[in-house]
C-alpha cells in the first residue's frame, strides 16, 4: 500500500537526518577523510539545505556561512568565529560544542574559543543556554556593550583541550594560495591553456567563486581538467603532490607538498604564477632560423 506524501516527506527528511549524523559522527563522505568545515557542508547538502536561506534565517551572511565551510576565515572578524559556528551548528542540528572543538582545533583559532563576541540576531533558531556567562570570559571591559544585547548572548563553557593531530595539512585560501608571493600587477593572459594533471591517483575537488563543486572525485593517473580562469575558482585535494599544474608540455610545478592536503588553491594565483613559468621558458629557448636551425 503506498505511503501518503506526508509520510513520505516525513521518511525522506527522516533518512536525510541519519546520513547527515553519520557524516558528522564519522567525519567521513564516501570513504573520505573530512575536515570540519567539509563536515558542516557535507551535513548540509545531505539535509537538503540552501546557503542563501540559511543566511537569511540566521541573519549571517551568506558569504560568511561560505568561508565557514571552506576554511577561509580572512573575511571574519576576529571573535565573531564561535558565534557563528554556534549559530549555524544549531540550524543543521549538531551539537554546538563539538563543533566548535574540533573546527576551531583544525582551522589554528583556538583563542576564538576565549575571545568570541556576541552572536548576532539569528531569527528562529533557537538561544542557547549555559552556566558560564560570557561576560566573565571577555573581561569587564564588555559589561556595557554586553548588557545591551545580553539576550542575543550565547553563553557556552571551554570545552576540554583536544590533542591536535599531526597530520601535515596545507591550507590556502583564494587570496593566499601556495603561489601568492606573485606580483599582482602582472599582466596574465587569459587564453593560457593550465591544466591540472593527476601524476597519479588522487582525489581532487574543483569549487567556482560561488561554491558551485564542478568537479568532485578521485582521478585516475593522467586525467587532467581544464579550470575556468580569471573567475575565482579555487582547488583542493587529499594529496597535492598527486597532481600538478601544466600548460601544455610544460609543468608549472605541484599543486601542493608531497603527502599534505591542500584546501582552496587559487587558480587564478596559479595562473600568474603559470604565466612567468611560460615567459620565462620562452626566453631560454633560442630563436629558430628561417633553415630550421638555431640562429648562433
Amino acid at each position: 500500500m503506498p505511503i501518503s506524501p506526508v509520510a513520505a516527506r516525513q521518511l525522506d527528511a527522516h533518512e536525510r537526518r541519519q546520513r547527515a549524523d553519520e557524516i558528522f559522527r564519522s567525519g567521513q563522505y564516501e570513504g573520505e577523510e573530512l575536515r570540519m568545515g567539509q563536515v558542516l557542508r557535507r551535513v548540509r547538502e545531505s539535509l537538503g539545505l540552501d546557503l542563501a536561506e540559511i543566511a537569511r534565517i540566521s541573519r549571517i551572511r551568506e558569504n560568511f556561512l561560505m568561508a565557514i565551510e571552506r576554511m577561509e576565515l580572512q573575511t571574519i572578524a576576529k571573535g565573531y568565529l564561535v558565534p557563528y559556528l554556534i549559530a549555524y551548528s544549531k540550524y543543521l542540528g549538531l551539537p554546538e560544542q563539538d563543533v566548535v572543538q574540533r573546527y576551531t582545533r583544525e582551522c589554528g583559532a583556538v583563542d576564538e574559543v576565549k575571545t568570541s563576541a556576541p552572536v548576532p540576531k539569528i531569527g528562529q533558531i533557537k538561544k542557547n543556554s549555559s552556566n558560564v556567562p560570557l561576560i566573565a570570559a571577555i573581561g569587564g571591559a564588555l559589561v556595557v556593550f554586553l548588557a545591551g544585547v545580553v539576550t542575543a548572548v550565547v553563553l557556552m563553557n571551554k570545552g576540554p583541550e583536544e590533542v591536535v593531530s599531526p597530520t601535515v595539512v596545507a591550507v590556502s585560501g583564494a587570496r593566499d594560495s601556495l603561489f601568492a608571493d606573485t606580483d599582482a600587477a602582472t599582466a596574465v593572459p587569459t587564453d593560457l591553456p593550465l591544466e591540472i594533471v593527476a601524476v597519479r591517483q588522487g582525489w581532487l575537488e574543483i569549487r567556482g567563486s560561488d561554491g558551485t563543486i564542478f568537479l568532485s572525485r578521485t582521478m585516475a593517473e593522467g586525467e587532467n581538467y581544464f579550470p575556468r580562469l580569471k573567475a575565482g575558482w579555487t582547488v583542493s585535494a587529499r594529496n597535492g603532490g598527486a597532481f600538478e599544474w601544466r600548460v601544455g608540455d610544460l609543468s608549472v610545478g605541484p599543486l601542493g607538498p608531497e603527502g599534505a592536503q591542500v584546501f582552496s588553491v587559487s587558480v587564478d594565483d596559479q595562473l600568474v604564477h603559470a604565466a612567468e613559468v611560460v615567459a620565462q621558458a620562452a626566453a631560454e629557448v633560442p630563436p629558430v632560423a628561417a633553415n630550421g636551425n638555431a640562429a648562433q
